[in-house]
């Protein structure tokens, strides 16, 4: 395993690879048991930094390599909306998105191009080291999810068609779950790109997206024996023969065996909920956003009053959902969000709520800020955009959790 010093050369560049959106679990106030359960830091009503890791693309003449960012999201902070810190990674390496741990020890971070994946360390609210991850086979590494005992954790590789498992401990691949759909057109893996698990009844669900190339949009999810691996079902998600639907992200409800998936290509939410007497899924499409002229739905969050989030890229808004009957979410109100809204966070007071908005610097959906919104109002309170203005597009961002800052983790050596 190669480790990049910060202030070192640049790790090695792979083939640039196109992928799609990507969802982040937000903080939220009930009981965690489907989902990674962290503590944000508890400062947005004080003028502390509230200090967010952010992915970004290298855009214009000046800036030649992708790479991490910490900016200040906090408005009370006197460093507010600055970049406290740049590290860039790579030409090409198009860092896509950071997931923690189960238990927020370790934070690893995709890229849609080279290798796939790195660990990350943080150190008093800095970016320490960047260790690259052996990925094998993988191409277009997307989403991760982490089993809660530490012991394993998943990355989808949306363009080799397969989902990789490595050793929670040591960071080194242990498996891999594939089935090419020219061998079996009725259960297969497909442009994985979205995962989420529900260990409790033994089940784990990737998403059909699409094409690396994006010109070939997938209608289905995997359903996956979890304990074993072995691939169950392959359950298509249609509202219209003609329009497909891209599912694109799935998240199991909390404490409900209950996950929701976003359909990217034809604007609609669904859910898939367990059915203990025939050990399936059933399905049902419960929102449909072109009713409201809401396109590209992407990220899933659970966040304040135990509702659901999800944001639409077009024309850029996120939609609040009460989960009350968690089978039927029942949309609540629609919060402002900038062109191309994404990933969505929120304060720990829920005065705040933030949204990345970009989807891979496509036009049209490819703004580049992040919005400040307050969430009691639901109105905008203030646009970041100084990471746009120093030639860096957002990919993704999550908040740097103090658990992860204060725990020195030792970085595994794959080349031992």
């Amino acid at each position: 395993m190669a480790r990049k010093a910060l202030f070192g050369g640049s790790i090695g560049i792979g083939i640039i690879a196109i992928a799609v959106a990507i969802v982040i679990v937000s903080n939220f106030n009930f009981e965690n048991e489907n989902t990674q359960n962290n503590t944000i830091q508890d400062n947005s009503e004080d003028t502390s930094p509230l200090t967010a890791l952010i992915n970004y693309r290298a855009i214009g003449e000046s800036r030649q390599q992708d790479g991490l960012a910490i900016v200040d999201i906090n408005p009370n902070s006197e460093t507010y909306g600055d970049i406290l810190q740049d590290v860039p990674i790579g030409a090409g390496v198009l860092m896509h998105h950071p997931f923690y741990n189960y238990d927020g020890s370790k934070l690893y971070n995709t890229s849609l191009g080279g290798v796939g994946l790195y660990r990350i360390n943080l150190h008093e609210n800095s970016i320490f080291d960047v260790t690259l991850i052996d990925t094998g086979s993988c191409v277009v590494g997307e989403d991760m999810y982490f089993d809660k005992n530490g012991e394993k954790f998943y990355l989808t590789c949306m363009g080799s068609d397969e989902v990789i498992i490595f050793d929670g401990q040591t960071d080194k691949q242990i498996g891999k779950i594939s089935m090419e759909k020219e061998e079996n057109s009725e259960v297969f893996v497909r442009y994985p790109h979205g995962i989420s698990a529900d260990e409790k009844i033994d089940r784990m669900i990737f998403t059909e997206t699409v094409a690396p190339s994006l010109d070939d949009f997938g209608s289905t999810v995997t359903v996956v024996e979890y304990s074993t691996g072995e691939i169950l079902s392959t359950v298509e998600l249609l509202q219209d023969k003609d329009l497909p639907s891209a599912p694109v992200e799935v998240q199991f409800h909390p404490t409900q065996h209950v996950a929701y998936v976003s359909g990217m290509h034809d604007s609609t939410l669904w859910t898939m909920s367990w059915n203990d007497a025939t050990e399936s899924f059933d399905t049902m499409l419960v929102d449909d956003g072109k009713t409201r002229g809401h396109a590209m739905p992407l990220a899933i969050s659970f966040g304040p009053g135990e509702n659901l989030y999800v944001s639409f890229a077009n024309p850029g808004v996120v939609n609040e959902y009460s989960l009350e009957d968690p089978k039927k979410p029942e949309l609540l109100r629609t919060l402002p969000a900038d062109a191309g809204a994404h990933h969505v966070l929120f304060s720990s007071d829920n005065q705040y709520m933030f949204v990345q908005n970009n989807l891979l610097n496509l036009d049209g959906i490819n703004s580049g800020t992040i919005s400040v919104v307050d969430f009691q109002t639901g109105e905008l309170v203030d646009t970041i955009d100084a990471l746009v203005e120093n030639g860096m597009m957002i990919e993704s961002f999550d908040l740097v959790f103090h658990n992860s800052i204060n725990q020195k983790v030792t970085l595994a050596d794959n080349n031992t």
